[in-house]
Formats: C-alpha cells, sequence, structure tokens
C-alpha cells in the first residue's frame, strides 16, 4: 500500500512584474532610456506625456536633494573613432603590392581572415592547411602556409601574423630601423624571452654579458611597442560615454543632491485607447484594450517606483559619506556595507545591490561607481573605526614612493602597513594590490 505523506514547505514566488521591476532598478540612466522606447513602442498605449511631474519623489526630504531631468549635455549615440575599414580590409589592400598568384593570394587572404581581433593567428598551420583543403578542395604544404604567413608579418600594423606576444614584438623590431639596440633586443628576446618578462635582470646581465645602462635601454625600447597591434581596428572597440546616475553639487555653500532622470520620464497612458476601451462592445478588443492598458499604467508606475528608489537609497549614502563628498579624502570615506543602508532604507539587500550596481555618480573630484564608497570597516588597536579604503589607499603611497630597484615585497608592505596601525596579513596586502591594480614586486622592478 503506498504511504502518503503531508509536507509544508516555504517559498517565495517571482512574479513576471517583479522581476521587470528589478531589471529597471539595475540598469543605469543609459540604458533606461533605451528601454523606456523599447516600451513604448512595443506598447501603443504608453506614450510620452508633455505634462511636468512633480520632480521630488519624497515630500519630507530637505530642499537639499532634488532630481532633475538630464544635466549633462546630449550625448552622442555614435561612435567617434570609428574606422571605415576593418584590419581584414586593410591588410588585403597591402597585398595587392605584391606580385602573386592566384594561389598565393587565396592563401593569404585566408590566413588574414583567420586572424583575430587583436591581430594574432591562434591556429596552427597544419589546422589551417587541412581546413582550406576541406573547404576549398585545395592542397597547401605547412611550407607554404607558413612562407604566406611571412608576407602577412611584412604588412602594417607590424605586428600581425604573430603566434604569439614574443613573435609579435620580434616583428615589430625587426621592422625598425637597424642599430646595436634593436640588434641586441631581439636576441634577448629570442635567447631569455623568460627571463625577459619576469624581469630576472641578473639572468640576463649573466648570460649576455652587457651593461645594466644597455639592458634597460632594451626595456624602454620594447616597452614602448604594441602587444595589441590590431587594436586600432577593433570593430569592438567603441567609445563609451559616461552618463552619472546621480550628480553632488555645492550651491550656496551647501552640498545638493541631484538624481538624473531619463529623457522619457513622463509617461501616460493614451488617451485614444482609453476611449477605445470604454466605447467597444467586441470582448476580443476590449481585452487587448484592458491589456496593453494595464501593461501601460503598471510601467508608468514601476519607472515611478525606480526613481523613489533610486532616491531613497542615494539619501543615505550622501548623508553617510557627506564628508568625504566634500574633501575628497579616501581617510574621510566611512566604512559602508550594504546591511547600512537597508537598515536606514528598510530595502532589502538586494534591492540595495541591484540600485548600486553600475550606477555612477559625479562630484567636484570626479566620476565614479557607486560601488566604490562601499567598504569593510578596521579597528585599529586604538578604538578607532576606519574604511578599508583608507588602508589601500595608504598602500597605494607606500609603493608610490618605493625604491623601484627594490621594491617592496608584500610581506613588506605588512611591516610598513603596521607602522600606521594597519595590521593585515600578506595575503590580504595582495588582494588590496591587485584590486589598486598594482604588480607584484617583481614586475615593479626597474634596472
Amino acid at each position: 500500500m503506498q504511504k502518503q505523506n503531508l509536507k509544508q514547505k516555504l517559498g517565495l514566488n517571482i512574479t513576471p512584474q517583479q522581476i521587470q521591476f528589478l531589471g529597471l532598478l539595475q540598469i543605469p540612466i543609459t540604458s533606461l532610456n533605451a528601454r523606456i522606447q523599447e516600451e513604448i513602442e512595443d506598447n501603443p498605449a504608453l506614450e510620452e506625456s508633455e505634462e511636468l511631474e512633480n520632480l521630488d519623489p519624497e515630500s519630507n526630504i530637505n530642499d537639499h536633494y532634488k532630481t532633475y531631468n538630464n544635466f549633462n549635455e546630449p550625448v552622442p549615440d555614435f561612435q567617434l573613432s570609428n574606422h571605415e575599414e576593418s584590419l581584414q580590409d586593410h591588410l588585403k589592400k597591402q597585398i595587392l603590392l605584391f606580385n602573386l598568384s592566384e594561389r598565393d593570394l587565396l592563401l593569404i587572404e585566408y590566413l588574414i581572415d583567420s586572424l583575430d581581433d587583436s591581430g594574432y593567428l591562434n591556429r596552427d598551420l597544419y589546422s589551417i592547411a587541412s581546413d582550406i583543403e576541406i573547404s576549398l578542395g585545395i592542397q597547401y604544404s605547412e611550407k607554404e602556409v607558413s612562407e604566406s604567413l611571412l608576407i602577412i608579418q611584412k604588412l602594417e600594423p607590424f605586428g600581425v601574423g604573430a603566434r604569439s606576444l614574443q613573435e609579435c614584438l620580434m616583428i615589430q623590431l625587426k621592422n625598425k630601423q637597424e642599430s646595436n639596440i634593436i640588434k641586441l633586443a631581439i636576441k634577448i628576446l629570442e635567447t631569455n624571452y623568460n627571463a625577459f618578462s619576469k624581469k630576472n635582470f641578473e639572468l640576463i646581465l649573466k648570460s649576455i654579458n652587457i651593461s645594466k645602462s644597455r639592458l634597460s635601454k632594451v626595456y624602454e625600447i620594447i616597452e614602448k611597442l604594441n602587444p595589441y597591434p590590431a587594436s586600432n581596428f577593433n570593430e569592438n572597440t567603441r567609445t563609451e560615454y559616461i552618463v552619472p546616475d546621480f550628480k553632488i553639487l555645492h550651491i550656496d555653500g551647501k552640498q545638493t543632491l541631484i538624481v538624473n532622470k531619463s529623457d522619457i520620464s513622463n509617461l501616460a497612458v493614451n488617451s485614444h485607447y482609453l476611449k477605445l476601451q470604454k466605447e467597444t462592445s467586441d470582448l476580443k478588443t476590449k481585452k487587448f484594450l484592458k491589456d496593453k492598458i494595464d501593461a501601460a499604467l503598471w510601467f508608468k508606475e514601476a519607472i515611478s517606483q525606480r526613481n523613489q528608489t533610486l532616491f531613497k537609497v542615494m539619501n543615505v549614502i550622501f548623508s553617510i559619506q557627506q564628508k568625504y563628498f566634500v574633501t575628497s579624502d579616501e581617510s574621510d570615506m566611512l566604512p559602508m556595507k550594504l546591511a547600512d543602508i537597508s537598515e536606514v532604507t528598510g530595502l532589502d539587500l538586494s534591492t540595495i545591490s541591484r540600485v548600486s550596481n553600475s550606477k555612477y555618480v559625479e562630484t567636484h573630484f570626479g566620476t565614479f561607481l557607486l560601488k566604490d564608497l562601499f567598504s569593510e570597516a578596521y579597528r585599529k588597536d586604538n578604538g578607532e573605526v576606519v574604511s578599508t579604503n583608507a588602508i589601500k589607499k595608504k598602500l597605494s603611497e607606500i609603493i608610490e614612493k618605493e625604491d623601484k630597484k627594490n621594491p617592496y615585497t608584500d610581506e613588506l608592505l605588512c611591516e610598513l602597513l603596521g607602522e600606521s596601525e594597519y595590521f593585515i596579513s600578506r595575503r590580504t596586502v595582495a588582494k588590496y594590490r591587485d584590486k589598486l591594480n598594482i604588480r607584484s614586486s617583481k614586475y615593479r622592478r626597474l634596472l
């Protein structure tokens, strides 16, 4: 006989509209404009209204907190530095200057089309020869493919057609005006590439028997080369425009928080659709109109709710970090976590996270991500609580002043931070250093 069990489960079901609202909350202002326009195009019952709405989402907020439409200059949606030709087109024009047979030309063009966005060839020659035979029915030997690749490596920008960074740098050096220092640089890359890339100066000096000044000159020349020779032709590269979601101004000696809103912030339900809904007697038409009108009303309310939520969260952040916004000194930045904002606003942690994600704030000392204002707390031995950003700033200052011929190791950095009563582990130093985009001592060395 089959046993019957009764189980009680507690679960949370999120409706499609809730998911849609969370999506609206997360996207920055630059994406919001496009999202509203998309909704207007999809739903004929929704339209842009010419009437101005109340810009202050919370009447109990004082006059120093405002919202504003479009405080920035109009941002062009086109790419400023757009190349008319691709890397492939640029290279194929150059090979027309060579006296090539149709067979050789086909192979070279195939190789050009096989280059990646950086200009590298990431496939072995045997695989390329096999692919051509399968797809075009033409047989090429590896020697023919190799010779064709050498022709590509003579084209500009120099470095294209390389199969590794080492080869890319050597191609660029070989296309420079010949000199003793260029010959030396090529020799070092050929014979001591690993030691060169790891800045093992002692091994290179011992292996080649040259002076430190000449080795320093070699590093200076090679570090000016382009490791991504096709970067200027990368079609995926476009100019990024930062439009801040918040702006903090100094007006009459007081700080003012401005919340940027969409260009299309005043939404309304199409009056014609409302009239049709009342007049029509066809059930299918009435249902269609009702669905569209309900969707329009919900979206209009969702945008309004989004603005209020952003306002509410940023207001608390602004209050906590007010001193930092005046001085711009990171030592004045207070520790702040998502939970701190959640406690004051009563909003869920995930909501705070979505508000701070991908949003920018503009201040008198720069524009930066809102999430950069969040940091953990560190308690000194004297009881003082500071932001971990203050420790990162001190770490950056110590490294900036170090002797680059003998840079500090992470262990030594721990000791130096301890002098300022920041007692953290070597592992934490390495983590903070990575967040600051500072390389390890081995790669900070200079001759």
